[in-house]
Formats: structure tokens, sequence, C-alpha cells
């Protein structure tokens, strides 16, 4: 029976580079659905206890990112993600400040050059680079197997 490496290394190079695009697509726009949630309870959250309705409200914010990350890996890759908290907290963590660093070179250029255009083509071209940076780092949080153990 061939291993789980095994099948993926069969698989062709467009059949990667479309889950990639659809990985970041996808994450992007929940995202951006869950961002105004997010936001209606960061307001609620800060108008009820200030500086640590914030904090709060950012960690909140990290479950999302990697609650929703693990969701997309495990659906689109088939790879299952570890979904404790602490896992979910510096999952969500670390993608964010990843996105963030990742995201630089496209602010500098719709910065440079704003556009209806110009914002389309570096979503479409971030949606690959996302959810390429998203596969990757849902991968650290892969669960064992323990069929082997």
């Amino acid at each position: 029976m061939e291993t789980m490496e095994e099948h993926k290394e069969k698989e062709p190079w467009w059949k990667s580079t479309v889950k990639y695009f659809l990985h970041g697509i996808s994450f992007s726009l929940l995202l951006l659905v869950m961002s105004f949630v997010w936001g209606f309870l960061l307001l609620v959250l800060v108008a009820v206890g200030l500086f640590l309705g914030l904090i709060i409200g950012f960690i909140l914010l990290l479950f999302i990112v990697g609650g929703l990350n693990s969701f997309l890996t495990d659906l689109i890759w088939d790879v299952p993600i570890k979904t404790g908290w602490k896992s979910l907290l510096t999952h969500g963590f670390v993608l964010f400040i990843a996105l963030l660093i990742a995201d630089i070179p496209a602010i500098i250029i719709n910065l440079l050059i704003p556009s209806l255009a110009t914002t389309v083509v570096m979503f479409i071209v971030y949606a690959f680079i996302g959810g390429f940076i998203a596969k990757n780092v849902g991968l650290y949080w892969e669960e064992e197997d323990e069929e082997g153990a």
C-alpha cells in the first residue's frame, strides 16, 4: 500500500497549482467574511474591556486565522491538522506574521500604482502565494498518524 507522500509525489504539477490557488482564494474570501464578524466583536470587546478587550480581540483573530487554515488544509490537501487551542493559537500567529511579511510587496505595488486593475492582478497573484504559504505553515501542525505507532 502506498503512503500519502508517495501518492502526492505522483500528482501532476498543474493539480498542485490549482490547489494552491483554491487554498489562497478560499482563505482570502473566508477571512474577509470573518473579518466583519471579528471587527464587530472587537468593537464590543474594546467598548467593554478597553485595552484588555483589544488584547482578547487580537487573540480571537489568531484563533480565527489558525482555525480557518486548519479547515482548508484538511479540506483541500487531505492533511489533518491539530486543532487544540494551543495549536490553533500558534498556527494563527505564525500564519498571520508570514502572510503579513509576504504581502509587503503587494502593498507597495498598490501604493505606487493605485488602480482597480493593479488590485485585481495582485489579488490573483497573491492567491497562489497565500495558498502556498498557508499550506506550508499548516503542515507544521499536521496530526501524526496513530496507525503506525
